[in-house]
């Protein structure tokens, strides 16, 4: 179950050709799709910041609503603490938000969908994109 992250579906509602043709792709082999809650505050914050977040909130509704959204549970929680310790340690951090959705795609043994190419730093996270 591939997890998208927030670049990549803002790639799909801007229309980019890259991110279509991999979501066919995705699509094509069968694959169930999935985000996080994280990324679901991401959008709606990028819609509320938009010139026209009406437009933009009902178009992220509409990704959305054919994503399964993963749950952050304890089990994320307890990956991202030692991740993200992890990350500080080394000098690699990545930002708050994306080590918690990393975590969620981690403890579920999924691949991140994403053009952030940090996420290429967590071990154990294979990086579509």
């Amino acid at each position: 179950m591939p997890v998208l992250d927030t670049s990549f579906i803002v790639d799909l509602l801007r229309g980019r050709k890259e991110a279509a043709l991999l979501l066919a792709e995705l699509e094509g082999r069968g694959a169930i799709l999935a985000t996080t809650p994280i990324t679901v505050l991401e959008l709606y914050r990028g819609a509320f910041l938009s010139a026209d977040p009406e437009r933009n909130m009902a178009a992220a509704k509409k990704i959305l609503a054919a994503l399964i959204v993963l749950p952050l549970d304890d089990d994320a929680a307890t990956v991202f603490g030692a991740l993200s310790a992890r990350l500080r340690s080394e000098g690699k951090r990545i930002g708050d938000f994306d080590e918690v959705i990393a975590s969620i795609a981690l403890v579920r043994d999924r691949e991140m969908v994403t053009r952030d190419e940090h996420f290429r730093e967590v071990a154990g996270l294979k990086v579509v994109g």
